[in-house]
């Protein structure tokens, strides 16, 4: 019967999404019901995350997916164990995992220009370093990316999220002074450090990275799953 019930989800593709699944409910047998604060926080985090906006938006979700009444709470209450069993399970790994993260979880406030002309960016910024324009009218003007519409400013923003070359640059840059042009992509970028937000080991840092970690843990553990039917079904 188990090896007829994971030939149909294998078929289906699904095979490692119910696998994690199946995981998260044996972890989570014994962790405590939240409480009201820690539902309802859940509550928020899930709808900021899937872009729902409204509880018009929120009940209609519902509805189309079959969690009205007691299923969605179940629903909310699943995933508030396992954010609590994560946070159990790792609490002894949050703070060199932290550390290491560190300059990623980081927020950055920066001003760009970006364009595809190589002359081009070397002219703006000379005007821009010899003060003949200001940075956020020449980005208004010329830049060829969407902080266009923002005269160059981006952020705050985590710094993980930046191109690994342009956070790079953000991080090793004096805040205020405008870099000359360097090739990221396609682009030839200028870039003005604005202000480098440190992250902290609040109790939101702590849930974001435990959940992080047990993501971590689900997918080892379910390669592992993987790794041993597939070793069975070739016996």
């Amino acid at each position: 019967m188990e090896n007829f019930y994971y030939e149909k989800i294998i078929s289906w593709g699904l095979l490692r999404q119910i696998k994690a699944e199946e995981i998260i409910d044996e972890k989570i047998r014994n962790i405590r019901l939240p409480n009201q604060d820690e539902f309802n926080n859940i509550v928020i985090k899930w709808c900021s995350f899937n872009k729902i906006e409204s509880e018009d938006a929120l009940t209609s979700w519902k509805k189309l997916n079959g969690l009205v009444n007691e299923k969605w709470n179940n629903f909310i209450i699943r995933k508030c164990k396992w954010s609590l069993w994560c946070i159990k399970y790792f609490n002894d790994k949050i703070q060199n995992y932290y550390l290491e993260r560190k300059s990623y979880l980081d927020k950055i406030q920066y001003s760009i220009i970006r364009v595809k002309n190589e002359n081009l960016a070397n002219e703006l910024y000379l005007r821009i370093k010899e003060k003949e324009e200001k940075f956020e009218d020449i980005a208004s003007q010329y830049s060829e990316g969407s902080e266009k519409n923002t005269n160059g400013r981006i952020g705050p923003v985590p710094l993980g999220n930046a191109h690994p070359l342009l956070a790079h640059l953000l991080q090793i840059s004096e805040e205020g002074k405008v870099c000359y042009p360097r090739m990221i992509d396609t682009w030839w970028v200028i870039i003005k450090k604005e202000k480098l937000l440190n992250s902290s080991l609040d109790d939101e840092m702590i849930q974001k990275l435990s959940l992080e970690l047990g993501n971590i843990f689900l997918n080892n553990s379910v390669d592992s799953f993987m790794e041993k039917y597939s070793e069975k079904k070739n016996i």
